[in-house]
């Protein structure tokens, strides 16, 4: 029904939707809202809050960190005064902190559907059983017949059936600001786009009438936007998918080798609590348990980074989705422009620059014709006539002379296109008209010369002339206005279609919302990073393409009008029609609804891009959440839009976009960096304990020092690399693929293959040299509370941490020595180096230390020697990353 409800002739709306002129009554109320439903946006969504936290509890990691602990409290109860339950508990704290981070974000995401309530009113006037009664606005239902004044925030969706002077601000549904002056005919036009209409959550600017209403609830064109925000989920993070990779990856390698050696040592008849520890601490040393800490840490460091830019991250994943995103989706209004109009031109009838004087001369009449109240803070009325009023006074003219001799208004006419006024100048009066070219072109009888006071009469030639002019300015994505004027005798009758002839035509004025002037820089220097830019739009067309042209979005050399889809051709495309549009070059979409940006961010994603989605308006919510990144406007936006939206640009600037992505490319090849950093530490921990299950030797490393490394010592370091600053190149270069994983092959040969087994050989190397020089012999079993024992594991342990040191500044670079006057402005990598030396020490010398992790004194020239892994992991690693510059072929 409501997809016709605009081709209705006024006179048969009431019997199309089963009404009357003084309103239903309250049988046809009550059955209507028991069929339909209140007029509300709440849905009863149960505990969603409930069903996320037990997915959060219930994820892969989470439940093998829990299973873990569950073994250690068993292994604990079996062999009690082995430290397991700490080892446990330990395990269990870092499950159920990284659970509650991860609920916590999806809370604070399903705010957006609490803020689109608050754009319908509390109360409603409609009437019922002829008389007016005030309403809660949930009781409305189709049917009802509501009035509508200045200042109202319509209820509802409504067909129009009395209208004076009524001018609607449609802003929360379309995204377009400009106002639409509402009529009562039947229109052969979309619903969103027809002036027969009011929209639930849109505002009255001007005037007063009388609607019916036909939709509410979810059913009107603002509750399908509800509903889009509500039921879309948000898109997982490129890291989230990457992360949730590297740990089933390693999860499934550690807990294979856990069960094949603990079958193995079952065979070779070991005791179960041999197993049982072989086997924690085989799962221990492969998952790194310090890891996705340490990603939550240096996100959070980097948002912070970010909200010194500008850029504010509410969910901590968009800060490295932002430096992955390979096309950035973005609204016109508000976002490329002002959201603001503006005289952007003068024209001299002929289409030439008329000078100073005749600029001001059409700006004083246009002025003449405009309806405006002062304020405090300015002049207020319709958005086209503040901006006449800014450009005069811009131009040296006196805006309240001129309003103040303004004799009569006449306002503007929807079906006659056109407003005007009488106004008195020095002492002679003129009447001025300002309205579309096609409603004054009849009325024409002379031209205002270029640059000159001359007026010269009309013919064919000037006519045509001005045609050509009005053309070239639309063509330009501007909205022009005609100005006319006459002067008028004392005698003549102040009745405006009496004094509609013989006008001269003073000029044109072109409107348009000002590009930001910060946003074709910006585009460029995505463009150059490898990001595509595509423009979504509720504007017209030729008025899109314009500013996407100005902005840099439309490649060269593309004819007019072929970068651009509009949201009729949209909506008969397949997906697979929007995907080869985009990949034939489209760069524009003008005239999209809510459902059809959707529809391209799905295609995008059909295309395996990372897609970012900047608005700041209702109608930019759902796609803000379907997106990969949304971006919200901070000032200038809606509370809905910046709480649909993961990221949020405090200063609206759309250069702040290209800083969040340098920040985010950065993020991410940090996180690499302290990635591979943690992994190699993966490999001195394992191959102990293969060691001791394959051959009648000691343990070198307990599950509790294995656990010192992944969640004590190496989280300063990690959190060091992740504060490294871009490399000069980050923007020079085309964005990751979807499909490039955090974990790659060639990361895992370099963390186990080589670094690992560097660190590996020379820690077990010296774990053998001191257990020899405490006179063990091989075969010899050797208990743990022996200090032969304590002394070798303690310089095991302490030896990783020093070869860590050298580990930390070759991940710095990827060529490069890693070793760099920039490195020693780094605080948390001092400290992490200072933290790491200490505690190498502290472990074997300070007796409170090592009775907790088990270890004990050496020699101090054993210990001095173990310093000397620092330079032999780090020149080692430099000697491959040479011969991987020359394969790579760098000059």
């Amino acid at each position: 029904m409501t997809g016709k409800i605009q081709n209705i002739p006024q006179s048969a709306v009431y019997t199309y939707l089963n009404s009357r002129p003084e309103g239903l009554n309250g049988q046809e109320v009550g059955a209507r809202l028991q069929e339909i439903g209140p007029n509300t946006l709440e849905a009863a969504r149960g505990n969603w809050w409930l069903k996320s936290l037990v997915r959060q509890f219930t994820n892969f990691f989470t439940l093998l960190l829990d299973v873990s602990a569950a073994i250690c409290f068993v292994a604990d109860y079996i062999q009690p005064g082995e430290s397991m339950n700490i080892l446990g508990w330990a395990l269990l704290g870092v499950s159920v902190l990284n659970a509650l981070f991860s609920f916590i974000q999806e809370f604070r995401a399903e705010r957006a559907m609490e803020e689109l309530k608050k754009f319908l009113p509390r109360r409603v006037w409609a009437l019922r059983d002829g008389q007016n009664q005030e309403i809660p606005v949930e009781d409305l239902v189709p049917g009802d017949v509501i009035a509508l004044r200045e200042g109202d925030r319509v209820p509802a969706d409504v067909r129009l059936v009395e209208c004076h002077d009524l001018v609607a601000n449609n802003a929360p549904l379309t995204g377009e600001a400009n106002p639409v002056a509402l009529r009562t005919t039947e229109l052969d036009k979309p619903l969103t786009e027809s002036e027969n209409l009011a929209f639930a959550g849109c505002t009255i600017m001007r005037g007063s009438g009388r609607g019916i209403v036909f939709a509410t609830g979810f059913r009107s064109q603002f509750g399908r936007i509800a509903m889009l925000s509500r039921d879309i989920p948000r898109a997982i993070s490129p890291l989230e998918a990457e992360t949730a990779h590297m740990v089933r990856v390693l999860t499934v390698i550690a807990v294979a080798m856990g069960l094949t050696f603990f079958v193995y040592g079952v065979i070779a008849e070991r005791s179960l609590w041999v197993n049982l520890v072989f086997m924690m601490g085989i799962i221990v040393a492969n998952v790194p348990e310090g890891l996705l800490p340490t990603f939550t840490l240096s996100l959070a460091m980097g948002s912070l980074r970010m909200a010194r830019r500008n850029v504010l991250v509410k969910s901590l994943n968009a800060v490295e989705a932002l430096g992955a995103v390979h096309v950035i989706c973005t609204d016109k209004t508000g976002t490329l422009t002002l959201n603001q109009l503006a005289v952007t031109q003068i024209s001299a009838p002929d289409g030439s620059n008329a000078g100073k004087a005749a600029n001001l001369r059409c700006l004083e009449a246009a002025l003449a014709a405009c309806d405006l109240e002062a304020r405090q803070d300015g002049w207020a009325g319709d958005p086209l006539d503040e901006a006449i009023a800014r450009r005069f006074g811009e131009a040296g003219g006196d805006i309240a002379r001129t309003i103040g001799s303004n004799l009569q208004r006449f306002p503007f006419d929807v079906e006659k296109r056109r407003a005007a006024g009488i106004w008195q100048n020095d002492k002679e009066t003129h009447f001025a008209v300002k309205g579309a070219w096609e409603a004054l072109r009849p009325m024409i009888g002379g031209f205002a010369e270029s640059g000159t006071e001359v007026i010269s009469a009309a013919n064919p030639n000037r006519l045509t002339a001005a045609d050509a002019a009005i053309e070239k300015m639309a063509s330009e994505g501007q909205r022009v206005i005609a100005v006319a004027y006459r002067l008028l005798d004392q005698h003549e009758e102040d009745d405006q279609p009496a004094l509609e002839h013989d006008l001269v035509l003073v000029g044109f004025l072109g409107l348009e919302d000002p590009l930001r002037i910060e946003v074709p820089d910006a585009v460029a220097k995505c463009q150059t990073a490898g990001i595509g830019m595509i423009m979504i739009t509720g504007d017209h067309p030729l008025t899109a393409e314009a500013i996407a042209r100005r902005a840099g979005m439309v490649a060269t050399g593309v004819a007019r009008g072929e970068a651009t889809v509009t949201g009729s051709q949209l909506s008969s495309m397949r997906s697979s029609d929007v995907v080869n549009s985009l990949r034939a070059g489209i760069s524009v979409f003008a005239r999209t609804t809510p459902e059809q940006k959707m529809k391209i961010v799905n295609a995008l994603h059909q295309m395996d891009k990372v897609v970012a989605v900047t608005g700041d308006g209702v109608n930019d919510a759902p796609a803000l959440k379907s997106a990969d990144v949304g971006i919200a406007m901070g000032m200038g936006g809606t509370d809905v839009a910046r709480e649909a939206a993961q990221v949020i640009l405090l200063d609206d600037n759309f250069a702040s976009i290209v800083a969040g992505i340098e920040e985010g490319r950065t993020i991410f090849a940090n996180i690499r960096k302290f990635t591979n950093y943690v992994l190699v530490s993966n490999g001195p921990e394992i191959m102990p304990y293969l060691i001791y299950m394959l051959c009648p030797v000691p343990l070198a490393l307990t599950v509790i020092q294995i656990l010192t490394i992944d969640l004590g010592t190496d989280i300063i370091p990690s959190m060091a690399l992740g504060q490294e600053k871009p490399d000069p190149e980050t923007m020079q270069r085309p964005p990751k693929s979807r499909d490039a994983g955090l974990l790659t092959r060639s990361m895992i040969g370099h963390s186990y293959g080589f670094l690992g087994l560097i660190e590996a050989a020379f820690s077990l190397g010296l774990f053998f040299w001191v257990l020899e020089l405490g006179g063990w012999t091989w075969g010899r079993e050797l208990a743990t509370s022996d200090p032969v024992y304590h002394a070798a594991t303690g310089i095991a342990l302490s030896s990783i941490l020093l070869m860590q040191i050298g580990n930390l500044f070759g991940r710095r670079s990827q060529y490069g020595l890693g070793i760099d006057r920039a490195a020693f402005s780094n605080t948390l990598l001092i400290i992490g180096v200072t933290f790491e030396a200490v505690f190498s020490w502290a472990i074997l010398y300070v007796p409170e230390v090592s009775r907790i992790l088990g270890t004990g004194p050496v020699d101090g020239t054993v210990y001095a020697i173990a310093w000397l892994g620092v330079p032999l992991i780090f020149l080692l690693d430099y000697a491959r990353k040479r011969i991987a510059w020359r394969i790579a072929g760098r000059p």
